[in-house]
């Protein structure tokens, strides 16, 4: 049969369990919460002992309602739905064409692996694919869940709380894992989700609730799906709505507004996390070749300092790939270096996993052996990042739409994020970035997949294909918006360095010479540039009157109504007016700038005082004209407060030490005392290295007596290994032995009820029948007549030969004989007419029929008397 007539009739959905120490409990209790119409097969791998047979399928099928089959040696076997199939122990098992196969060895991974089930399966079921990992030990089964998650399946783990061995579940990154549940509900899920819900399209445009159900997920995450994929998003929102247990969107739609945690899962089912050390090579190679070199360059004349952001770090691949690169280019400079690479996401779990730097074989896999072998630890659960590197490495849950820049950053690195995003939110993330980058004119790398373009006000690029930007400028006020200050402009300001030392404000070129310059034309200029601006400026000509002012002047000068032509020293109350006018006089005098600091401005009534630095600055024009000079005014209040109290604290220092000295006198005094106390102790230590000399000989003996503590504490190992070894065997054995203490009682009470049975068919017999068991012939059971003949004794359990004792009937021995005759030789025996009272009321003869009664094995274990009254019979 070909491989597409074979794929014709696989089943179009699959689960694969894996587990491992433990895990038949687990096993048992998923199985046997699947219904009989489960709708996909299910393969199961179980790390088992190698050198024992297995008896899991045994003990799943008493639990089982669906047919429980080990999987055969030999050619491929179908799988079928409905069904349960068991990989027997010392076999490796993989998923190819709907069929599931046997292998001998791969890798040399424990028996079965977990992965290799995992890996084939994703490759041929993709996201039809359901896969569990169940209790257990070690990692296996975590590489496996990569390629799962990877190829659009679903991944499924058992709580780690209430997992005996959480290790197995606890080894995938939660990147990968779409759900987490108790053993017992886990049955009821995986029907839930084969099942799913069919979505079906709106009738009419305006009415979709696919649109709105979008909308409002939109509204509560600031994320926009509208542009996924619509089969995409209808399959995972099917998912999330079968196992939530709703028939439709409108219902779903509902439950979101109602549990806002279902928000969040949702959002997890849509954002699909794809990282790797080193995704997309080629943009590494332009980053260590071209970029890097660049900001170490520049770190060079810093103080050897270096500051990166990975913004949507997912589970830390990135950022340890970016510090990877620079400790190859720093080499063995690296110590001397401050390098910092922040690394933030907004799913917590995810950074938690990447701080452990502990990750999976596979996902090292295109990592050079060479890098492996430098940055990363083999360990029992995969390759632990070395402590080089993760020194480098600052993790850090945060929400990128909420949260704060870090500042003097050389390189921000955010991938695959943007996308995800509205366009407004877009851009206030890239002011985040611009923010961040700008002081040190830093550099963005965005990558291929994003199609959000920075304004050109803030960034240049660099690399179109990579989509690298370098910043040119960052918005001035963004901290304080984020702080919760009014509303700022998204205007950015590119304040280069200039050659002398005044400021930029100093090197404004107007549009027309300043005797041609309209009064209310500039006013309106400067409104225009100095509005948001978080300092105060004030424009005034060589006559001291206001030209122009911004609204933080007017605060803090306390200029209410401030008119053209008004005079500023009159205006701005509460300021020294001679030591003003002075600054203003020698700065028209002198063109250069004048600094005030500290000015102390008169409080009004009931406030409180406040300091202000102005800085007068006379305008310079091209031509000739009109003088003008800028007055920039700054509140100083916080850092003379501060100033004030540090010269306190200075004081109290002072006192302090005034106090130390004093205190540093009498420990002199005290040092005294105790050097004479240390001649005394002197003597007690020549006595006492006398008492050493007889302890260094009892040293010797301690010291042969532990070196053979330490031989008897290595066999103590080496037996607790072999224990330990011992102690899983018998854990399988426990298992095995649990299972068979089930079948046993059931089998007892099935014999409880036989043996009712039987005493009831004896009891309404027709005959008088006595059943005897046992090499002693005791009396199992006997119907009435015999109760009456013996006066209405219970006789069960007492051997027939003791039933005559203290009887004179004739032919007892006889038929005790018989009896015994018929036991040992295994055939019926038929008296003659014995006059025996054992039967009916004792009286009379009767004629007795032995059979031999036998056990399952064909062993005679009793025998069965019929008594006949001989007088019934005769003619």
């Amino acid at each position: 049969m070909s491989t597409e007539e074979n794929t014709q009739h696989a089943p179009a959905d699959l689960v694969v369990v894996g587990s491992s120490a433990g895990g038949i409990g687990a096993l048992s209790v998923l199985v046997g919460a699947l219904p009989a119409d489960f709708a996909a097969p299910v393969v199961i791998a179980q790390h088992l002992d190698p050198h024992r047979p297995s008896h899991l399928n045994t003990v799943l099928e008493r639990r089982s309602t669906l047919p429980v089959v080990v999987v055969p040696e030999g050619d491929p076997t179908p799988l079928d739905a409905g069904r349960v199939y068991v990989v027997p122990s010392n076999r490796h098992v993989r998923i190819v064409d709907g069929h599931v196969a046997l292998e001998d060895d791969h890798g040399g991974r424990p028996r079965p692996s977990v992965d290799l089930l995992l890996s084939t399966a994703a490759r041929a079921y993709g996201e039809h694919l359901i896969a569990v990992i169940l209790t257990g030990s070690g990692s296996d089964g975590a590489a496996g869940a990569v390629d799962v998650k990877e190829a659009g399946g679903t991944v499924i783990i058992q709580n780690p709380e209430t997992a005996p061995y959480p290790s197995m579940p606890q080894s995938l990154p939660p990147t990968v894992v779409d759900h987490v549940a108790d053993i017992e509900q886990m049955g009821r899920l995986l029907d839930n989700l084969l099942r799913g819900v069919v979505l079906v399209e709106p009738d009419e445009k305006t009415d979709d609730p696919l649109r709105d159900l979008l909308a409002y997920v939109s509204q509560q995450t600031n994320v926009d799906f509208r542009t996924y994929k619509p089969s995409t998003i209808t399959r995972r929102i099917a998912r999330r709505m079968a196992v939530t247990h709703n028939a439709s969107l409108r219902d779903y739609a509902v439950y979101l507004e109602t549990h806002r945690e279902e928000v969040t899962e949702l959002v997890k089912a849509f954002l699909i996390k794809v990282t790797g050390f080193f995704r997309d090579p080629e943009a590494f190679e332009f980053l260590r070749d071209e970029l890097l070199p660049i900001l170490i360059e520049q770190g060079r004349e810093k103080g050897r300092v270096l500051r990166l952001w990975s913004a949507g770090c997912a589970t830390g691949e990135e950022p340890y790939s970016l510090a990877i690169l620079l400790a190859e280019l720093l080499g063995p400079e690296l110590p001397e270096w401050s390098v910092k690479i922040f690394a933030t996401d907004l799913d917590e779990s995810a950074i938690n996993f990447a701080r452990r730097g502990l990750y999976p074989p596979n996902v090292l896999e295109d990592l050079p052996e060479d890098l492996r072998a430098r940055y990363f630890d083999a360990s029992d659960h995969g390759s632990l990042v070395s402590k080089t590197l993760r020194q480098l490495v600052i993790f850090g849950h945060q929400d990128l739409s909420r949260g704060v820049p870090f500042p003097r950053i050389d390189l921000v690195v955010c991938r695959n994020l943007l996308i995800y995003l509205k366009p407004e939110l877009q851009q206030n993330v890239l002011d985040l970035f611009a923010y961040s980058l700008h002081q040190t004119h830093g550099y963005l790398f965005l990558g291929k997949a994003e199609t959000a373009r920075p304004t050109k006000v803030s960034f240049e690029p660099v690399n179109k294909r990579w989509k690298i930007y370098r910043c040119t400028g960052g918005p001035m006020t963004l901290i304080n918006e984020r702080l919760g200050a009014p509303p700022r402009s998204l205007a950015l300001v590119t304040a280069e360095p200039r050659a002398s030392g005044h400021s930029a404000l100093t090197h404004v070129t107007p549009v027309a010479s300043a005797g041609e310059a309209d009064v209310s034309q500039l006013r309106r200029m400067t409104e225009m540039l100095l509005r948001y601006l978080p300092i105060g400026v004030v424009v005034i000509d060589r006559s001291y009157r206001i030209v122009t002012l911004n609204g933080a002047a007017r605060r803090m000068l306390g200029i209410r109504d401030a008119a053209p032509d008004q005079d500023f020293l009159h205006a701005a109350r509460g300021l020294p007016y001679a030591r003003v006018r002075d600054a203003i006089d020698t700065a028209f005098r002198e063109h250069s700038t004048v600094p005030l600091t500290e000015v102390e401005s008169d409080p009004a009534a009931g406030g409180a005082s406040r300091f202000l630095n102005l800085s007068v600055m006379p305008m310079q024009f091209e031509s000739a004209g009109a003088e003008l000079c800028v007055i920039s005014v700054g509140d100083a209040t916080e850092a003379v407060q501060s100033k004030r109290r540090l010269e306190a604290i200075q004081a109290e220092q002072a006192q302090l030490l005034a106090e130390l000295s004093a205190a540093n006198r009498r420990l002199s005094d005290m040092n005294k005392e105790l050097q004479d106390a240390n001649e005394e102790l002197q003597a007690a230590n020549e006595e006492l290295m006398l008492t050493q000399e007889e302890l260094q000989a009892t040293n010797e003996e301690f010291e042969a007596t532990n070196e053979e503590l330490q031989a008897t504490n290595e066999e103590l190992e080496t037996n607790n290994e072999e224990l330990q070894a011992t102690n899983e065997e018998l854990q399988t054995t426990n298992d095995e032995l649990s299972a068979r203490t089930l079948e046993l009682q059931e089998m007892t009470q099935e014999l409880s009820v036989e043996r009712g049975r039987l005493a009831q068919m004896v009891e309404h017999a027709p005959l008088n029948i006595l059943v005897l068991k046992g090499p002693s012939l005791a009396v199992q059971a006997y119907s009435p007549s015999y109760a009456r003949a013996f006066d209405g004794d219970d006789i069960t359990g007492r051997p027939f030969e003791l039933l005559f004792e203290g009887r004179a009937d004739g032919g007892a021995s006889e038929l005790v004989a018989a009896v015994r005759g018929a036991f040992e030789r295994g055939e019926s025996v038929r008296t003659p007419r014995l006059a025996v009272g054992v039967g009916g009321d004792g009286r009379g003869e009767f004629v007795h029929t032995v059979v031999p009664a036998q056990d399952a094995s064909g062993n005679v274990e009793g025998v069965i008397l019929y008594s006949e009254s001989a007088d019934a019979d005769a003619p």
